[in-house]
């Protein structure tokens, strides 16, 4: 896991670094099966879960609903064979566009078919500038082990901004299977899937 932490980029916090850019932009990729290997090719999902101040989440994004109420979260489209030669989906955050009442995002890669991350011939993402492509930050799935799914990096709004972080956060493996409910059977194609308001 790399986080790169160039002062002209952001400013390193506790817990986390302040981005400077108003746009990121969080990038999936992996390989298609080898040619010599018959199988089916291997099919991963890039999400961008919106948190609300009490940390209830207020929208997904995912292929199958590809941007939020206010487009400033936008997914590229879903990608079920890894045959790109770089990023196969990704997620554009327009920072200054999202809503007051957004104050986290978390960015998490899902195995659709239930794979283990680290059997995914390579696998990886990051989370770039936007404008200048600069790495923020980049994780190699292999180092997953077994799991299906990871919250790869949460970004947080702050009184100096907006800070990205790697950490493990509280509640993390409840936020995973809440997503897999919210997924349910394939990729929800056919329904914009908003998680039920909160009470």
């Amino acid at each position: 896991m790399l986080i790169d932490d160039l002062a002209q980029t952001h400013d390193r916090r506790e817990g986390g670094f302040t981005l400077g850019p108003s746009e990121i932009v969080m990038g999936l990729h992996w390989d298609p099966p080898q040619e010599d290997v018959e199988k089916d090719p291997d099919d991963l999902d890039a999400l961008c879960v919106l948190f609300d101040a009490q940390r209830r989440m207020v929208e997904v994004v995912h292929p199958g609903f590809p941007r939020n109420a206010t487009g400033s979260v936008i997914h590229t489209g879903d990608s079920r064979t890894g045959a790109s030669v770089w990023d196969d989906e990704r997620i554009f955050v327009f920072l200054e566009a999202l809503p007051e009442t957004v104050t986290e995002l978390a960015f998490v890669v899902a195995s659709a078919k239930g794979k283990p991350l680290n059997q995914v011939r390579g696998a990886a993402c990051h989370v770039t500038d936007h404008v200048t492509e600069r790495e923020l930050m980049r994780l190699e799935l292999a180092s997953l082990g077994q799991r299906d799914a990871h919250c790869v990096a949460t970004v947080r709004r702050g009184a100096s901004g907006w800070a990205i972080s790697t950490d493990v956060q509280p509640g993390s493996h409840e936020l995973l299977a809440e997503l897999r409910a919210i997924m349910g059977n394939g990729k929800c194609g056919e329904s914009p899937m908003r998680p039920p308001a909160s009470s």
